[in-house]
């Protein structure tokens, strides 16, 4: 069986891939692994001058085809501004018996040729606000008539699904569910020495809070940091809040309150960290906080429960499918409550055990494997239909 896949979300030239990006490059491998009879081929359309290099790990049954003749921006603009393009898979001059489109979008497919459609959440509908005006107008364009034309369509938690299936009235039955995981060959618990050269590096020169997002109001960033205000002088002398992720979209208002905070109080941006570098500085942290208004799914919960950290986030949207009984839940907007749960998380030590032993607990109930085979069962029935 061959398996095209529309590769962008695999690509980045700063070689920085985003949530999407990361989710559907450890999906293939670990499905490539799990099931070896089915080729996985990730088209790509490229300029001639730019240079080719394979974005996943090596394996037999992952192949590469990539497009130069034509140049991509003629057909990304042509499906933008006309709703019409050549067929992705003809343009690849090749067959397949299923191809996944894995954000958002399905681009033109040949008559007889099935497809899997990834959406993850519509927070371009409900927070359309924290969006870029171009990238709202071309999902509402586009996300319905992907959905028209998808044989199946896959989503990350019951939360999404169930939005989806309200909002675009889809019956439950076409929508399924792969949850994301983590690769806990490298989300552990590190040890002391990694943590203590990761605080070098970044500069953190106390015991620390850590959020780790998109700098980006939707993440409720000044949420956090009216609440680390909030703290005791006491805890605000002895803990630096730790924002690390890249910069995101209407940031403007963030980095002011942090410019004017930063003279009276202990606050590191770190922007976007390495992938090589995440873990270790989960690992370090005292507690994880993510008091976001709206989530598809919510990975650097789960990622954080896996380091051995405690997690504090909200009760809304797929958290709580995420966190589970392993972590404390609070409204986003109640900025008091989530200053008085970093504080019994800090103060109270048996508490804060307990949390991450949980948190441990709670993470190994998601894997890339046990993802892999109910997309695997997805590809198989949508195949044989």
């Amino acid at each position: 069986m061959k398996i095209g896949i529309e590769g962008n979300p695999l690509f980045s030239f700063s070689g920085n891939l985003n949530g999407i990006g990361q989710f559907a490059k450890y999906l293939i491998e670990a499905s490539a692994d799990e099931e070896p009879s089915i080729n996985f081929e990730i088209v790509r359309m490229l300029m001639p001058h730019r240079k080719f290099t394979p974005p996943l790990k090596s394996h037999s049954n992952i192949s590469y085809r990539v497009v130069r003749w034509l140049p991509p921006i003629f057909y990304y603009q042509s499906f933008k501004r006309l709703g019409w393009a050549p067929p992705y898979d003809k343009i690849a001059l090749r067959k397949y018996d299923l191809f996944i489109f894995f954000n958002f979008v399905t681009y033109p497919l040949s008559k007889n040729t099935k497809s899997i459609l990834f959406i993850y959440d519509l927070s371009f509908i409900h927070y359309g606000q924290y969006s870029s005006p171009k990238n709202k107008a071309y999902m509402e364009k586009f996300v319905p008539k992907s959905i028209d034309k998808a044989t199946k369509i896959v989503t990350i938690s019951k939360f999404a699904k169930n939005e989806i299936c309200e909002y675009y009235g889809i019956p439950s039955k076409q929508v399924s569910i792969v949850n994301p995981a983590v690769d806990h060959d490298i989300f552990y618990p590190r040890d002391r020495k990694s943590i203590e050269e990761i605080k070098k590096k970044y500069k953190i020169n106390q015991d620390y809070i850590l959020c780790v997002c998109t700098i980006e109001p939707r993440k409720n960033l000044i949420g956090i940091l009216n609440a680390y205000e909030k703290l005791s002088d006491d805890l605000n002398m002895n803990y630096t809040l730790v924002l690390a992720g890249g910069k995101g979209w209407l940031d403007e208002e963030i980095d002011s309150k942090i410019k004017k905070m930063s003279s009276s109080l202990n606050i590191i941006k770190t922007g976007y960290v390495p992938d090589e570098d995440l873990p270790v500085l989960y690992s370090g942290a005292e507690v994880f906080v993510f008091p976001s208004f709206y989530e598809g799914f919510g990975m650097p919960p789960l990622e954080s429960m896996a380091c051995g950290v405690p997690v504090i986030t909200s009760d809304n949207s797929s958290l709580p499918e995420v966190v589970g009984d392993a972590g404390i839940m609070i409204k986003a907007d109640n900025t008091v409550a989530l200053s008085k749960e970093i504080t019994r998380v800090l103060t109270d030590r048996v508490l804060h055990e307990s949390l991450r032993k949980k948190g441990l607990d709670r993470s190994r109930q998601f894997s890339w494997n046990k993802s892999a085979e109910v997309l695997l069962d997805l590809i198989k029935q949508t195949t044989q239909k």
